[in-house]
């Protein structure tokens, strides 16, 4: 039996460990388009805090592939699946076959529609390790951060850049932070004690247009910037299913 995994999160791994429980001779093969070994995402704010580093950031032990008789192809592309041939087709033109086949592709981040936003030179996402390495080397001390989001991602986000920036600025649509998560006693909670830590918050309102280095709200407010992160959600990882 040839097992084909495409991604290389926490759902692989315990799809890895499942099969594993039940079948040790089948052939596995994990297909992921970020050059990494398995790790925790989460773990990405601590990173740019510099209270972890990627070492401790693995999600699994450097052997765990190979205990587990997994050949991992890291840095590689799916850009097709053929259902009839059972083939994945790879970005390089590899072909990998398999018998059964696992979409653990995840999400990726939503960006809305706001005007302007493709005249912003230094915008960021917040999901993976390569997105807090780019934005990480993005910031200086006299940096000021933009977050369009106050969610989980972009709460993380501005933990974990508050000490190596100017300022932060947060705006979201939403009147309180963390809307689905908390609710508005618990919201306020936090946020009394992120704007103790200098971060500034915009809610209820929403970016009208970029201009520049400054976003214009829709309450007619301005917020200048020096880097953007957008954090607004995520979307799932459809395409190679559909």
């Amino acid at each position: 039996m040839k097992y084909v995994i495409i991604g290389n999160s926490a759902a692989a791994v315990g799809c890895v460990e499942g099969i594993r429980s039940v079948d040790r001779t089948g052939t596995v093969t994990v297909i992921s388009d970020e050059p990494y070994p398995v790790y925790s995402r989460p773990l990405i704010s601590y990173l740019l805090c510099g209270k972890t580093d990627e070492e401790h950031m693995k999600y699994r032990p450097d052997d765990f592939y190979r205990k587990n008789g997994v050949k991992v192809l890291l840095g590689r592309k799916a850009v097709g699946v053929d259902p009839r041939r059972k083939t994945v087709s790879l970005e390089t033109g590899e072909q990998v076959p398999f018998d059964r086949l696992l979409f653990a592709t995840g999400s990726h981040p939503f960006v809305p529609p706001m005007e302007g936003l493709e005249s912003v030179e230094k915008k960021f996402s917040f999901m993976k390790l390569d997105d807090a390495k780019a934005l990480g080397a993005a910031l200086s001390e006299k940096t000021r951060v933009l977050i369009v989001g106050a969610g989980l991602i972009g709460l993380k986000c501005a933990e974990g850049i508050r000490g190596r920036v100017q300022s932060i600025a947060v705006v979201d649509l939403a009147d309180r932070i963390l809307p689905s998560i908390l609710d508005a006693e618990g919201s306020a909670i936090v946020r009394r004690h992120l704007e103790k830590q200098g971060i500034r918050f915009a809610l209820g309102d929403s970016v009208a247009r970029f201009t520049g280095r400054t976003a214009l709200l829709k309450s007619g407010g301005k917020i200048p910037f020096d880097v953007l992160v957008v954090a607004v959600g995520v979307r799932p990882n459809t395409r190679l299913a559909a």
